[in-house]
């Protein structure tokens, strides 16, 4: 028997609201997490292009503050018979005491430059240890070559065993390093690829960089984990370390290419790459 009329379904009627496709309700918890997934592997693939960039803006300007501590190196020796400046000057028992950026001071518009944006926790912690008299007050988280400047300190390491170099005396300036990223506390070899690691300890308070080899005048202090002042560089720069060279230039360079025990980087009479 057929239905009247008015009780069969219009064809074109719009279904009840519990058969509409889920566009109209929005995502499911599926979709949404689905979602949420690609997000995430989106963020972990940028974050570290991110972080890498921001290192490297952090490199530029660690480099720009190595050319300004050139030119202040210069405008010292202009001043004292074109000698580098002491790496370090004492007197007594530390009553009095200069690090070689306290020398370098007068020659600059600001301290900033003593710093390396690129700082660590380890760094902060070893501020206190820094060798800066009271009334010059400064830190840095760059190392200078021991050679270069040597020391001054009467009775203990007289300047006359630990002269300051002419920069006359430089055989081979633009291979001699001169100023680097502190610190790390190297490895006494003459493997340049196990000297300095990415995995090398952090020396946060290092000022100084020399030969863990041939130390004198502190003998193991460049290598003993509790001296915080001489070490070798730091591979803070994405596994690298900026270093200025005696003739004012600066370079993004691997450890390996030139610290080790025994290297002529840090000699001014020789010079690498010869």
């Amino acid at each position: 028997m057929h239905l009247p009329f008015s009780a069969q379904p219009a064809r074109n009627a719009i279904p009840p609201r519990h058969h509409l496709s889920h566009d109209a309700d929005g995502f499911t918890l599926i979709e949404l997490l689905v979602v949420i997934a690609i997000i995430a592997i989106l963020a972990g693939m940028l974050l570290p292009a991110l972080s890498k960039a921001r290192e490297k803006g952090k490199s530029i300007s660690c480099v720009n503050n190595l050319h300004q501590m050139a030119i202040a190196t210069k405008l010292y020796g202009d001043d004292h018979d074109g000698r580098f400046p002491h790496t370090f000057q004492v007197r007594g028992g530390n009553v009095f005491r200069k690090a070689w950026f306290n020398f370098l001071q007068p020659y600059q518009q600001t301290t900033n430059l003593l710093l390396c944006p690129s700082r660590t926790q380890k760094f902060k912690e070893a501020v206190n240890n820094y060798p800066s008299d009271q009334q010059d007050k400064a830190v840095s988280n760059y190392a200078m070559n021991f050679r270069l400047g040597g020391c001054d300190w009467p009775g203990t390491w007289d300047i006359k065993d630990w002269p300051q170099v002419k920069d006359s005396a430089v055989f081979r300036p633009s291979s001699t390093v001169h100023l680097t990223d502190g610190g790390s506390r190297p490895v006494n070899t003459k493997d340049p690829l196990k000297s300095v690691t990415p995995a090398s300890p952090e020396k946060g308070g290092c000022w100084i960089v020399h030969d863990p080899a041939n130390d004198a005048p502190c003998s193991g202090c460049v290598t003993s984990p509790g001296d915080p002042n001489w070490g070798g560089p730091h591979l803070r720069h994405i596994q690298k370390s900026n270093v200025s060279f005696a003739d004012g230039h600066v370079e993004t360079l691997k450890a390996s290419t030139w610290y080790w025990a025994g290297t002529p980087w840090l000699i001014p009479s020789v010079g690498g790459g010869g």
